[in-house]
């Protein structure tokens, strides 16, 4: 058959084979809807095909059972249930304690814990790991993982998977509560993680991510954990409106880890709250930073981070809202910085950063660095400590604003003079300092102050 033939249908609906320059002149209309390619196979062989694909899609979800594992049921093991379902199926597990661990799923089935079971692992190795995609867990108590000085056992455990799902699960007693590895397109969502963490060294991770890819982190709690969220060599990650708090070390922490977002997410009572290290292309937004108040603790430490953003956040009685040390081209836009210690302590290393449209309130001290020498751009900043006037009212100060106080520069070269702090000697080098500056960084300024703080 030519490829310039052609299939129409006259007025009765009856087919009619020609070539396109012999459609001139019948005497009935041609639609171009019913003017279609004849098919170069038979359409019996076609019809075939389709009807063999679709038997196929479809029958994946038919086919799929429903499995119940209780004390009376023919399953009385979650593995026994494992072993016996098929691809796709859900296993119901009824109230109750189940001390089956390590709990080896290596199908795509969903388990789904009815009245929250728990899955005891006794202390001895991971309670539940993965060896299959397309696995989903919802609703279980799981606790107890093992402990050891050599593995990372954890509540949930999964290397070289993808689309997974682990909701609304609460894990309690483990060293590491969410452990993945080398896993694509996962979803944690709504899981509870309380950890069991003494120390930096024997302490776990409540949520655990190496080398993994598109992953969303959700409206999950952690707490007492070497790190609430501890994320290596990932990207691509949504990490959005989680709780975390009473971290060892920090509420979050991730290296080596780019192209990721965070949002909303709340970190409070953490020794340090977040610390981004060796990464680039970060948004951090709408998310607050509160209440690390150890002597070296800060909302937010960043290590060598470029080309981020980091807007409206709250860094809230911190004993450093933000230190940034190595940090280059990111933007520090409308953030509230309320009743830290040191609000922004920006090292000398520090470039081509910008500061604008924040509010400080209420700390200490506004801004410190280490140096005289300022490569980043300071403005339209509320700063509340600004004794200025706006005599032609254009809500800018008139007289630009110097955030580094000359104690708060001192005492970041030489943190023992803090013992210093509010006596006399000081107060009287201020006065004298604001008079003629002569050690602070005279370049690092704000020219436009403003003088009512943002509504953020």
């Amino acid at each position: 058959m030519r490829n310039d033939e052609c299939e129409i249908r006259n007025i009765n609906n009856k087919a009619i084979n020609c070539h396109p320059e012999a459609l001139e002149g019948r005497p009935y209309s041609i639609k171009p809807w019913i003017l279609v390619p004849r098919l170069r196979y038979h359409d019996n062989y076609f019809k075939f095909a389709i009807t063999l694909i679709l038997t196929f899609v479809f029958s994946i979800n038919l086919n799929a059972n429903t499995l119940t594992v209780c004390e009376t049921c023919n399953y009385k093991t979650i593995q026994s249930a494992l072993t016996a379902a098929n691809a796709h199926d859900t296993i119901e597990v009824s109230k109750g304690i189940y001390k089956e661990s390590p709990l080896l799923i290596k199908k795509p089935i969903t388990l789904k814990g009815i009245e929250n079971p728990t899955l005891d692992g006794e202390s001895k190795d991971h309670v539940i790991d993965i060896f299959s995609d397309g696995v989903k867990i919802e609703g279980f108590i799981i606790s107890n993982g093992g402990i050891s000085d050599i593995h990372e056992f954890a509540g949930i455990h999964a290397e070289n998977v993808k689309d997974c799902n682990f909701k609304n699960n609460t894990l309690e007693n483990n060293a590491y509560g969410i452990y993945l590895a080398k896993v694509e397109h996962c979803n944690l969502e709504s899981n509870t993680s309380v950890g069991n963490a003494v120390n930096e060294v024997s302490g776990g991770n409540g949520i655990h991510l190496w080398s993994c890819n598109h992953i969303n982190v959700l409206k999950n709690k952690t707490s007492k954990h070497r790190d609430g969220i501890y994320l290596e060599f990932s990207s691509d990650l949504v990490i959005e409106d989680n709780y975390s708090s009473e971290s060892i070390r920090y509420g979050l922490h991730f290296m080596f880890s780019s192209g990721n977002k965070f949002y909303r997410n709340h970190f409070v009572y953490n020794s340090t709250g977040v610390a981004i290290m060796y990464s680039k292309n970060i948004e951090v937004k709408e998310n607050f930073f509160e209440k690390s108040k150890d002597a070296n603790s800060y909302g937010i430490l960043l290590k060598d981070i470029t080309d981020s953003e980091f807007v409206n956040n709250v860094f809230r009685e911190n004993t450093i809202g933000i230190t940034a040390d190595n940090a280059t081209r990111n933007k520090f836009i409308s953030n509230q910085f309320l009743q830290n210690g040191w609000a922004f302590n920006m090292m000398g290393n520090c470039e081509f950063n910008k500061v604008t449209g924040n509010n400080f309130i209420g700390n200490v001290f506004d801004l410190s660095t280490n140096t005289r020498e300022n490569l980043n751009t300071y403005e339209k900043n509320f700063w509340d400590a600004y004794k200025g006037f706006d005599l032609d009212r254009d809500g800018n100060g008139d007289k630009p604003y110097l955030p580094v106080r000359f104690f708060s520069y001192w005492v970041n070269i030489y943190p023992f003079l803090m013992v210093l702090f509010q006596s006399p000697v000081i107060e009287f080098l201020e006065i004298a300092e604001r008079a003629f500056p002569v050690m602070t960084p005279v370049e690092l300024k704000d020219k436009y102050p403003q003088m009512k703080k943002f509504a953020l």
